[in-house]
């Protein structure tokens, strides 16, 4: 016999989870002492919120549900900034919440909240577990739910009574992902419409992903002459070095991709659902009917006609779907000649682009377009929200699959946490955080949770002393009035010096890349954290652009 928490890491040990990110609290003892003695390791965070951005980035690398526990109450309520974005970026993870005792509920206990009402609407599905002896039935069902159709986050709560029960149950083995494959009736009308087409494109996006699946599609690609265009911060889904790879559909996009995909006569949605940000704000399309042919195949038979209604609608697993297409063109020898398109040209334009420099402070665009070319394939890249992050998203090329880590939900303080969950995973790859002065300050003290686990990371802080994006719309509709954005910063060198990692200042432009390298052989050397304080100056609110230029 032992404890119920205990039963609850021998269930996560048997799905091979390799790590669990945590704020301690009492309500949860039980598997904290189950976590005492165990190969799965233990992430001591300083926040909630943090812990489960690590969990849902965690889960973005995995493909499978990544852990997060919290205490009850307050505990739960800092974690849900996790779980949204789980739920936008369709990320499956789950979220084990401690409880208060059974025989409470309902009388407004110490730190009590029903977590239904709470969570409900951002979550696929939230539960609490009553009697100890169904942990492993309730654990296999949230990896079934957080895993299928389409991937998202799970709320289990965990009352701290039911915890130190003993139970004789044996822990649920090795849960699979359940996928869905297209028919081959599905893949002939597929087949039929892409011969048909002129200038037929494709869109990767979602979640269900793979490196195997990025370069199933690069064949297909190749056999159908067809341009693929990724996603809003889904940039590494494909090699952007290839031929076909024709830019990303995503804030302050090329217009002439936007042109080109509206020329279309037949459009592709793989795996995602083109949702605000790549269909700029719904604009893309037409809704519910587009004037041209519209194929969408996500996993969820849900998400089909949710929005769009589709000519060809196919619920089924991207991974499954591209392997089986690659596997049918392969099988014969079709002619899929196309019109000629300068897709290529046009991706090539925009991120060579010559864009204005400040006139002060660091030219974030030179910086970055010297430090791509100087890094690995391999390297990750993060970031959380904020103007900052367009200079990421259209200076930088990503060859390898799984290499950047952003929110589709647009959340502020994303990039550290996401930054030490791809370090802990691929500990002898680089990673390297892009965070705004603002965006940095949400969770800057998990900083000192990467020096407290030696995690050689290497961040970026862009200090524009204003919360940019924000004071960006403030200059569109209130010309002038700037109040409430400007920021009066800390010394970010002296912050990370404090905590136990080391700062470095950039200010100027030909320092940027020097003191990177720095910084970079510094955290090897040492395996803790460096941070480059980067001060750009308030002029450019865009690559290329300035505020008086909007």
């Amino acid at each position: 016999m032992i404890e119920a928490g205990t039963l609850i890491v021998k269930i996560l040990e048997n799905q091979k989870v390799e790590r669990i990110f945590c704020v301690p609290g009492e309500s949860y003892l039980s598997v904290m002492n189950g976590l005492q003695n165990t190969s799965i390791e233990t992430i001591l965070c300083k926040h909630e919120g943090g812990a489960s951005m690590m969990a849902e980035a965690d889960g973005k690398l995995s493909g499978r549900p990544g852990i997060a526990f919290v205490t009850r109450g307050p505990g739960a309520t800092n974690a849900a900034s996790g779980v949204h974005i789980a739920q936008q970026d369709s990320t499956p993870m789950i979220l084990f919440v401690g409880q208060i005792e059974k025989e409470m509920y309902g009388r407004d206990a110490f730190q009590e909240v029903n977590y239904q009402e709470f969570f409900g609407g951002m979550s696929k599905l939230v539960i609490e577990v009553q009697e100890a002896n169904r942990l492993s039935e309730i654990i296999s069902r949230a990896y079934h739910t957080a895993m299928s159709g389409r991937p998202g986050p799970v709320v289990i709560a965990l009352p701290e009574n039911m915890l130190t029960e003993k139970v004789d149950e044996k822990p649920v083995d090795f849960i699979k992902k359940i996928n869905s494959g297209p028919s081959s009736k599905d893949l002939a009308l597929y087949i039929e419409e892409m011969k048909k087409a002129q200038n037929p494109i494709i869109i990767v996006g979602g979640s269900v992903w793979s490196e195997e699946s990025s370069k199933n599609l690069e064949k297909i690609s190749e056999i159908l002459n067809v341009p693929i265009y990724t996603s809003h911060r889904r940039q590494s889904f494909f090699d952007n070095f290839h031929k076909n790879y024709a830019g990303d559909l995503g804030l302050a996009v090329n217009p002439e991709i936007i042109k080109n995909i509206k020329k279309s006569d037949f459009i592709t949605i793989l795996g995602g659902r083109l949702s605000e940000n790549p269909s700029q704000a719904f604009t893309l399309l037409n809704i519910p009917e587009h004037n041209t042919k519209l194929a969408h195949i996500h996993p969820s038979p849900e998400e089909i006609g949710k929005i769009y209604k589709p000519e060809i609608g196919i619920a089924s697993s991207p991974i499954v779907f591209v392997e089986s297409l690659r596997i049918t063109l392969e099988s014969f020898d079709l002619n899929f000649k196309k019109e000629s398109s300068n897709f290529r040209e046009i991706y090539n334009d925009w991120i060579n682009m010559n864009l204005n420099a400040p006139n002060n402070g660091v030219d974030l665009t030179q910086g970055i377009r010297e430090l791509k070319d100087k890094l690995d394939d391999d390297t990750i890249i993060t970031n959380g929200a904020g103007n900052y992050a367009v200079w990421v998203h259209r200076l930088f090329r990503f060859k390898k699959y799984n290499t950047q880590l952003a929110p589709i939900s647009g959340s502020m303080g994303y990039g550290m946490p996401a930054g030490i969950a791809a370090k802990l995973k691929h500990k002898n790859r680089e990673v390297v955080v892009f965070a705004g002065d603002g965006c940095f300050q949400m969770t800057s003290n998990e900083f000192a949770t990467a020096v407290q686990f030696n995690i050689g990371i290497i961040v970026i802080v862009v200090d524009n002393e204003m919360y940019g994006t924000i004071r960006m719309h403030q200059h569109k509709n209130y010309k002038g009035k700037y109040k409430h954005t400007g920021l009066v910063n800390p010394d970010f060198v002296q912050l990370a010096n404090s905590m136990g990692g080391k700062g470095f200042s950039v200010h100027k432009t030909e320092d940027f890349v020097k003191s990177f390298f720095k910084a970079s052989e510094w955290s090897k050397k040492y395996s803790l954290p460096t941070l480059l304080h980067v001060k750009t100056g308030s002029e450019m609110v865009l690559p290329g652009k300035r505020f008086d230029q909007l």
